[in-house]
């Protein structure tokens, strides 16, 4: 609830002139100078802040050559969505079919034909095809789950990289490559369960995307690690926060508002003829 800045009487919602009704002052008008100095402080002071961070997003993505392969490397698991991740053959009366199939085959699928889920849901409860669509099914989520994971990798990576964090890719990115080897471990459940049951109308063998996905997922979670030692030891020797802030708001308060940073002179050295 709002108070009158001069006397300190409680303002409600009714009290929408702008003099106080117990002191009478005017309000908007009160003190201005002052409040106007302090208004200009907490800006100076956010923008500085605001410095501080953007400084620590530059060296925590580009600051460096390896810096700049962690971020490159967010986004190469990708890679494993189109890669082949099993070869199929349906032989069933009236239908023979075989191919390839990719992360990007099933998620068109899933979504052209919005019954599929509904569909294998309903075979999980049979006795017959129970076991096997429930293999395929966990194979499906896990992938599912490892994309997700990636992709937060990514946001969570540019956000983090404001306050020099690190650790929450790494977990991530563990998570994600957990989930793609979860997805080949039900994957290759699935065929194996249909080349020994009673009407083996599925057959196929397994492929390399999978094994491309948890190393690039693995690749991601060393590197995040590495570069994350380097995040601890540059956290430690720089100032705090609240330490920049304030010699950058004496700077600008000594040296006036259009000053720009000098870079540290290099010496040159004395050749000899």
């Amino acid at each position: 609830m709002a108070k009158c800045p001069k006397c300190g009487k409680e303002l409600t919602i009714l009290n929408f002139r702008a003099e106080c009704p117990q002191c009478g002052v005017n309000i908007p008008n009160y003190d201005w100078e002052r409040r106007l100095e302090e208004d200009a402080d907490q800006a100076e002071m956010a923008f500085a802040r605001l410095h501080y961070k953007t400084a620590n997003f530059k060296s925590a993505t580009v600051g460096s050559p390896l810096r700049i392969v962690r971020l490159v490397c967010t986004f190469l698991p990708l890679i494993a969505l189109v890669l082949p991740l099993a070869s199929f053959s349906i032989e069933l009366p009236y239908l023979s079919k075989s191919g390839t199939l990719s992360f990007l085959n099933i998620v068109l699928k899933i979504f052209g034909d919005t019954s599929l889920i509904g569909n294998m849901l309903a075979m999980m409860k049979g006795e017959v095809l129970g076991e096997i669509t429930t293999d395929l099914f966990l194979s499906i989520v896990g992938m599912l789950l490892a994309v997700v994971f990636g992709v937060l990798n990514f946001f969570v990576l540019l956000i983090a990289a404001f306050n020099l964090h690190w650790r929450v890719n790494v977990i991530l990115n563990a998570l994600a490559a957990a989930c793609f080897g979860a997805g080949y471990y039900f994957m290759n459940s699935f065929f194996a369960l249909n080349s020994v049951s009673g009407v083996p109308a599925v057959s196929g063998s397994m492929k390399y995307a999978f094994f491309v996905g948890i190393a690039l997922f693995l690749l991601n979670m060393i590197l995040n690690i590495v570069v994350g030692v380097g995040f601890s030891k540059q956290k430690k020797e720089q100032p705090t926060i609240d330490e920049a802030a304030a010699v950058e708001i004496e700077k600008l308060h000594t040296l006036g508002y259009g000053y720009k940073e000098e870079k540290p002179k290099k010496e040159k050295k004395n050749r000899k003829k």
